[in-house]
């Protein structure tokens, strides 16, 4: 069993970054850059950094598109290293903007059915991406906003065996 006084992420400031922004599209490589940084922390892959950052900037992207029509507005980011009750890390992004309410129907695709091109509006594209990589998402409306969760369980246990599931 692993020490978690040792490994608790989820307190250390090694496991955890936040900041808030002006979401315009130039601001999407500040936003990659966090994501390389806290995937570099808990151990990811290349790979496993570069798919992450991907639905990561997408998801922010429809922020951009969809919440505040291409206009800017404000974005409260954190992300952090959780370490579940399989010892297994995982990757929580969370986002919270001031955006209208998001209309999320139909956006389950890839967990609830296949998806397909017969199944995704156009432009849903994205959110697919961001399905087929991450293990959760979330989506919680607010009176005044939205609030986003994107989780990716880390693919290697603490030790950095590759799991066995």
């Amino acid at each position: 069993m692993p020490d978690f006084e040792m490994r608790d992420l989820d307190k250390s400031q090694i496991g955890k970054l936040k900041f808030e922004l002006v979401c315009q599209r130039d601001c999407v490589h500040v936003l990659h850059s966090m994501v390389e940084v806290i995937a570099l922390r808990a151990g990811l892959t290349d790979m496993e950094t570069n798919r992450v950052a991907l639905a990561v900037d997408e998801l922010f992207a429809n922020i951009i598109d969809h919440g505040y029509g291409d206009t800017p507005g404000r974005v409260q980011f954190e992300s952090k290293i959780h370490v579940n009750d399989d010892c297994m890390q995982e990757l929580h992004f969370m986002f919270r903007d001031y955006a209208p309410v998001a209309d999320i129907t139909g956006w389950a695709c890839g967990h609830d059915e296949e998806c397909s091109a017969a199944n995704i509006s156009p432009g849903g594209l994205g959110v697919q991406l961001i399905h087929s990589i991450m293990d959760v998402v979330e989506h919680v409306a607010l009176a005044d906003g939205n609030q986003w969760t994107l989780i990716y369980i880390c693919k290697q246990d603490l030790k950095g065996e590759d799991d066995e599931a």
